[in-house]
């Protein structure tokens, strides 16, 4: 007959195994997790103009991502902002003052993505722009307006390089934006006011967001764990 001590310890065993199954990262376990993709992409999200998110055809000047990536550039315009089109509404003129650091004035068009999570989540956002934006989190499902009501993530360079902003955000490779995100459970809206600021030429945005999720099954087997570990302690001190 096996006797008490050793039982405990092959409990004891199977309840460490079953916390460091549902806590990913600690005690060297495998972590288990969902994730969320916040990618631009055409037909998602929506924007200020004509509410209607479309692909953006890749010029040279903007390299970023690697083929193969899964997200794009989006305007909405098939060929972006052009200024010669403004009498259709198409395009409304950038700031006032595209060499300052500081921009200033209403933007070109203003993007809008809508995400729900059931659970905490951490992650990060890259965003590129042509020529540059502001990048924002909001509470709950925004439709309209800029971003000011939330949180600035990033704010818009008015610096520019050859083909648009010299630095975060800006269109080229090292240009971007990298966002460390860390959000509980809610609905978030991220706003991007984004500005073409000189001449006329193609005019998009893209970003490329993943959030990670522990699983529901985590969080049981960590609980199983410690409360066998509670109910060992209690038989101990008896």
């Amino acid at each position: 007959m096996q006797s008490s001590a050793g039982s405990r310890t092959i409990w004891l065993t199977l309840l460490v195994s079953a916390l460091t199954a549902g806590m990913p990262g600690w005690f060297g376990g495998a972590a288990s997790a969902g994730t969320i993709d916040i990618w631009s992409l055409p037909n998602r999200g929506s924007n200020s103009v004509d509410g209607i998110n479309v692909g953006v055809a890749t010029t040279p000047a903007w390299y970023e991502p690697s083929p193969g990536s899964g997200y794009e550039w989006i305007s909405y315009g098939d060929t972006g902002c052009n200024f010669f089109v403004v009498s259709t509404n198409r395009c409304t003129p950038g700031p006032a003052n595209p060499g300052a650091t500081t921009v200033t004035g209403a933007p070109t068009a203003i993007f809008y993505q809508t995400f729900t999570l059931t659970a905490g989540a951490t992650g990060y956002l890259d965003v590129w722009a042509d020529d540059t934006a502001g990048v924002w989190l909001d509470s709950g499902i925004i439709t309209t307006g800029n971003g000011s009501g939330g949180t600035m993530l990033a704010s818009p360079d008015g610096t520019l390089g050859a083909n648009c902003a010299a630095g975060p955000v800006g269109c080229m490779p090292g240009n971007g934006a990298a966002i460390p995100l860390d959000l509980t459970t809610g609905t978030y809206t991220l706003v991007f006011d984004t500005y073409q600021l000189v001449g006329a030429s193609p005019f998009g945005l893209m970003y490329d967001g993943v959030l990670s999720t522990p699983e529901p099954a985590s969080y049981m087997l960590m609980g199983l764990g410690l409360a066998g570990l509670g109910i060992l302690a209690r038989r101990r001190r008896r």
